[in-house]
């Protein structure tokens, strides 16, 4: 076992490097110094700056000159994922040439997103690598027992660092308190702070080497929780699988959200089941009931994983493939797999509770997880370049597709697949007024807008829907409207999950109209849900707003509910019934935050 001084030198050594990275990095996008603050070269020396030393601190369990190759190796994939990301993160022109880069180091989530889900695959695969032992073999035991160190390593890391930070503010805030702001002025500067988190995290983590006896206990305490409340998640997941039977599957399929919630229910589920043995480490003798209770709540997880592929793949069918959507139904891909392995595990259980499937089921899952996010990371299976294959063909296929909505998902979230792809909408030749016309011009303001903001909300608002029907939109509110980017989003399609529409009412009976701007998605920030109504000179202006947060009791989020409800034509006008004051012949309102019943 090497010495505390040793490993403190290396992992000091590793987090210089990093430190020193971070901090160039951080001046770079801070002065825009180029190429630096290009993707193409920014994402990749980010990647290497995080991952480097990520892989050193989660190989520790190797020996050290496999633990420096693992840790060069991992840097190297982690700055060509970085590379491949950066070059498809913004456009290029047709024939080759580079465009003017919209991108900057702001765009966390151009990098931030990649590194997270490349930091899942990391994570299994590095311990994988320290464990290795030729053949294609890894001892299972000691690959989860690594898992559970890493994880709590760099948690115990983290929170070093946040007690660190904790006691340094505090710190500058009582020297503060006596006129002293020299430690105040020290944090703020980005070569003190930037630095010394890195070192103080690389500290952490040789703190958290040292005692490993911290970390198992750690882990044999969690697994102690989550085995108490697995059989709650069990519970909960088969009565609500059972609920279906009276309900059925419509009011659940409705709300647009189901796969979402479902695969995060089914994820903490199987990890608590997976945190309560330890990935199949330890075979606890659970009594009778519990195996049994076991049984049925994986189980239930299986019609739980099939309702997601079918509510994911209605949405897929209705709106075509994007990123997330990829996304997700790799997700639940691997749930199945898993789900499909620990009912087996559970069947065994009830028959023999000596023998398990838990330790093969997570080994080819944790298999399949790192070879499809390199995959789709690295670009043999881009989410993005898939995506807009698949836009465009329902383009070119249906000619009711929201074109509008479709040009939007190419600018934002098509990357270079949605640059060439608008370049060969612009290039269509159309009679005046045709659709291709239509779309070619779209496709060419969405290519000169240097924000990258899509579509013509001028246009976008004046073909919105407006109820009633036969209103027509004040002109003067148009132009106020067309000047929220945002809006040029909006499908006019109302059965679109990013429909929008415009209402017309009347809140005082010999007052003016007003008019509101509604959408599906459930946006309450402005303009959305604004009461817009015309002034004494012509101009419009907002009067208030309509509270889009909740609706009835128990409160339910609003705006999908009274976007639903005015199409149908559902919506009435209602006089308030709880009384204001008056005082001197001025009016003073009262508002209850809570109703008084829910009958």
């Amino acid at each position: 076992m090497q010495s505390f001084d040793r490993i403190n030198s290396l992992h000091l050594m590793v987090g210089s490097f990093q430190a020193v990275l971070a901090y160039g990095l951080y001046e770079a996008a801070d002065h825009g110094v180029w190429p630096a603050t290009h993707a193409a070269a920014f994402i990749p020396l980010f990647m290497l700056m995080l991952f480097f030393p990520f892989a050193f601190y989660c190989a520790n369990n190797a020996l050290t000159v496999r633990r420096w190759l693992i840790s060069f190796a991992i840097a190297l994939l982690a700055a060509g994922v970085g590379l491949y990301q950066g070059l498809t993160v913004s456009g290029w022109a047709s024939g080759g040439t580079v465009m003017e880069p919209n991108w900057s180091p702001v765009s966390l989530g151009d990098y931030l997103i990649p590194a997270l889900i490349l930091g899942l695959a990391l994570f299994l695969l590095v311990p994988a690598l320290a464990l290795y032992q030729g053949s294609w073999r890894v001892d299972y035991r000691r690959w989860m027992l690594s898992l559970h160190q890493n994880a709590q390593l760099l948690l115990q890391a983290s929170l070093v660092l946040g007690l660190f930070w904790a006691l340094l503010l505090t710190a500058a805030a009582l020297f503060g308190l006596i006129g002293l702001h020299f430690m105040q002025n020290l944090i703020e500067r980005s070569w003190f702070s930037i630095p010394l988190s890195v070192l103080v995290f690389s500290h952490g983590v040789s703190l958290a080497v040292r005692n490993h006896n911290v970390v198992d206990y750690l882990s044999e305490r969690a697994g102690q929780l989550c085995s108490w409340l697995y059989p709650m998640a069990a519970i909960l997941g088969l009565g609500f699988v059972l609920s279906w039977l009276v309900q059925g599957l419509d009011t659940l399929l409705a709300t647009g959200h189901a796969a979402n919630l479902l695969l995060w229910f089914a994820t903490l589920s199987l990890l608590l089941l997976n945190m309560a043995n330890q990935g199949g480490v330890q075979s606890s003798q659970s009594a009778g009931w519990l195996r049994w209770l076991a049984l049925l709540g994986t189980l239930a997880l299986l019609p739980m994983t099939l309702v997601a592929a079918y509510a994911l793949g209605l949405r897929i069918d209705q709106y075509g493939l994007t990123p997330t959507r990829i996304w997700a139904a790799f997700v639940n891909l691997v749930l199945m797999l898993m789900v499909l392995g620990y009912l087996l595990h559970s069947v065994q259980q009830v028959r023999d509770a000596s023998r398990s499937w838990i330790a093969s089921t997570n080994a080819f899952t944790a298999v399949v997880v790192v070879l499809g996010i390199l995959l789709m990371l690295a670009g043999p299976l881009d989410p993005r370049r898939i995506s807009v294959a698949s836009q465009i063909a329902r383009l070119q296929h249906d000619s009711t597709v929201d074109a509008v909505a479709l040009i939007g998902f190419l600018a934002r979230d098509g990357g270079r697949f949605g640059t060439e792809a608008l370049w060969q909408l612009a290039k269509q030749e159309g009679v005046a007024g045709s659709l291709e016309a239509e779309r070619a011009g779209m496709a060419q303001r969405a290519l000169e807008r240097p924000d990258n903001q899509v579509g013509d909300a001028d246009a976008v608002i004046a073909n919105l829907p407006i109820f009633p029907a036969g209103v027509s939109l004040p002109r003067g509110l148009q132009e106020q409207l067309a000047t929220y980017p945002e809006l040029s989003d909006c499908s006019v399609d109302l059965a679109a999950t990013n429909a929008c529409l415009i209402w017309q009412l009347k809140l005082r009976p010999e007052g003016p109209d007003e008019y509101v701007l509604l959408s599906r998605r459930l946006p309450v920030a402005h303009p959305f849900g604004v009461l817009w109504q015309q002034t004494g000179d012509g101009d419009w202006d907002s009067l208030g707003r309509i509270d889009l947060n909740t609706i009835g009791c128990p409160p339910r989020s609003g705006a999908q509910i009274l976007f639903e409800a005015l199409i149908k034509g559902q919506v009435e006008m209602q006089v308030k019934q709880q009384r204001d004051l008056m005082v001197n012949g001025v009016r003073i309102p009262t508002t209850t935050w809570q109703q008084d019943n829910c009958n």
